[in-house]
């Protein structure tokens, strides 16, 4: 497969894009419904009364669909149970079974709920870690053999009138994909499409599709080439967004917007959810907040489209002229009015000597008119243009949570693009220093500069039987001050290791209250009680040269 449909009708005009509609129970989403908003119950399935009651806060946060874990046949059966309690209370919401491996436990769970939700590489296909060699002939065998296996859930899902999300994890790319196409965001688009052609080969059409990693780049990155495949067929399948294992609290939800909003600016996305290692019902405000990011954005074209200077498949820092210490090989620099951050970060005068220096020479974007929106920007990109873009906008959101998301969607969809040398953001309802910290979470979030440790944490859900959260928040306690280190913190086996497989270091949970310690990809230490797994992972991180002195 080739890529040569653009992925968004006009580069420079913001443009919802156009989506089929796909009905869900009694919900429908796609076309000109609105960004639908969704969670996942994180209790144990077979709980019947745990998974209701957190259903019903999640329902009157705003989760419009929920998505409960289903690994085996005995939580498939047990969705009917669910189904059923939640009726008897009143509420009427489309449940979505969460199934991984087992072709069976989807099959029985389409008959009983509105949504099934089945992950490519490892639904009918492999990961084992294992690099393989296919002919072409061989390779077109294993994808008649998935298809094969696939038919009858679609049989029982065109019957029953149940949707499927075809959900493909950068974590969990099946051992064929990953050997022919590499562990990579175009990988994960081809992963996606095998299943579409599959879907579209037997007529069933009532399809929902994500591209979901922890890596922002490779999360926009892996939609934008998804809906390019999918344009160049005329399919309009509905996309789910979602930045998985994002973590909690702030920079979590900072993290979660920087990815789903750049895609929503694209005009992509016709159903989010931010996944959060918190309790499902917190996710939902702040998913509110991002569907609505575009809410009374005209559909314009007051730019004509052209080439664009950037490649949106795959990131590369626009080639600029350095001014200054602005632009050419510089991280995008913070530039705040408070000369005391200046001289710690950036050793530069007040914002209003810089203007006055690179007038001539700096492309300074006062994003502050209505006439320009972030997306119309790039029209300011031009490739034989080499001075370096200083985004600057005035913002008067009140809300804190409310600014930082429309801060970061903003920052994001120029810096996953290359597009961006340096920020300067003002907004009268916060400090300057507030502000500075927060632009270096949303330059760490969209990976162009780190400040302090990265963390990979999964949201969890009912195959989570640790204390994930609890444990999540102390080793960022005690490690947050490591400045480059990367450190998953995951649920489970699932996508775990495949997640967090470019991490430092990694906490795996592998049974009731028990975690696997990672270095790399590589487990090396199993079936830790989860009261000690903080003071073990230290250690490990200890016996690391590089960390030790740190």
């Amino acid at each position: 497969m080739n890529t040569n449909q653009p992925y968004i009708e006009n580069y420079f005009s913001y443009h919802r894009r156009k989506s089929w509609e796909v009905k869900i129970g009694d919900s429908t989403l796609g076309g000109d419904y609105p960004i639908r908003i969704q969670s996942m119950t994180n209790a144990n399935t077979l709980d019947t009364k745990s998974v209701i009651e957190q259903s019903i806060k999640m329902i009157h946060a705003g989760c419009e669909y929920i998505r409960i874990t289903t690994p085996t046949m005995s939580e498939a059966e047990n969705l009917l149970a669910i189904k059923k309690g939640l009726s008897a209370q009143g509420f009427h919401i489309p449940l979505i079974a969460d199934v991984h491996f087992s072709p069976k436990v989807a099959e029985r769970a389409a008959q009983l709920v509105e949504k099934v939700r089945i992950n490519p590489g490892n639904y009918a296909d492999k990961k084992q870690f294992k690099q393989l060699v296919f002919t072409d002939k061989e390779y077109a065998l294993e994808q008649e053999r998935i298809a094969e296996r696939s038919l009858p859930l679609l049989k029982i899902c065109k019957d029953n009138g149940t949707a499927i999300r075809i959900g493909t994890n950068h974590g969990s790319l099946s051992d064929r994909i990953i050997s022919r196409y590499g562990n990579s965001p175009y990988g994960m688009a081809v992963s996606a499409m095998e299943y579409v052609n599959i879907c579209h080969d037997f007529g069933f059409h009532q399809i929902v599709l994500s591209m979901k990693a922890s890596n922002t780049l490779v999360m926009v990155e892996s939609v934008r080439y998804l809906v390019s495949l999918l344009n160049e067929k005329q399919w309009y399948y509905p996309i789910h967004l979602g930045l998985t294992e994002a973590g909690g609290g702030e920079y979590g939800r900072i993290k979660s917007a920087a990815g789903i909003g750049a895609l929503l600016h694209d005009g992509i996305g016709d159903t989010i959810r931010v996944s959060l290692t918190e309790q499902p019902e917190n996710e939902l405000s702040f998913a509110k907040i991002l569907a609505e990011l575009n809410k009374n954005q005209p559909n314009n074209n007051s730019f004509a489209n052209q080439e664009i200077a950037y490649n949106p498949y795959c990131y590369s820092k626009r080639t600029t002229v350095n001014t200054n210490g602005i632009g050419g090989k510089e991280r995008p620099i913070i530039i705040s009015n408070h000369h005391s951050l200046q001289a710690e970060d950036m050793n530069l005068t007040y914002f209003e000597d810089i203007v006055e220096k690179q007038h001539e020479n700096s492309m300074i974007i006062a994003d502050c008119q209505e006439e320009i929106n972030t997306i119309s920007i790039r029209a300011y990109c031009k490739k034989d243009d080499k001075r370096p873009i200083v985004f600057r906008k005035v913002y008067h959101e009140k809300d804190w949570q409310t600014f930082y998301a429309h801060t970061t969607a903003d920052i994001a969809v120029l810096g996953v693009d290359g597009l961006l040398d340096a920020i300067n953001i003002q907004n009268q309802h916060f400090s300057q220093e507030k502000i500075y910290n927060l632009l270096l979470d949303i330059l760490q979030a969209c990976g162009l500069r780190y400040s302090k440790a990265e963390f990979i944490s999964c949201p969890s859900c009912g195959r989570t039987q640790y204390d994930i959260e609890r444990i999540a928040e102390a080793v960022k306690a005690a490690t947050s001050h490591l400045k480059g280190l990367k450190i998953g913190i995951m649920g489970c086996i699932v996508n775990g290791p495949g997640e967090m497989a470019d991490a430092d270091f990694g906490v795996v949970g592998c049974g009731n209250k028990q975690v696997s310690l990672y270095k790399g990809k590589d487990a090396v230490s199993k079936n830790i009680d989860q009261d000690k797994a903080v003071e073990a992972l230290i250690q490990l991180i200890k016996s690391e040269q590089k960390w030790h002195e740190n």
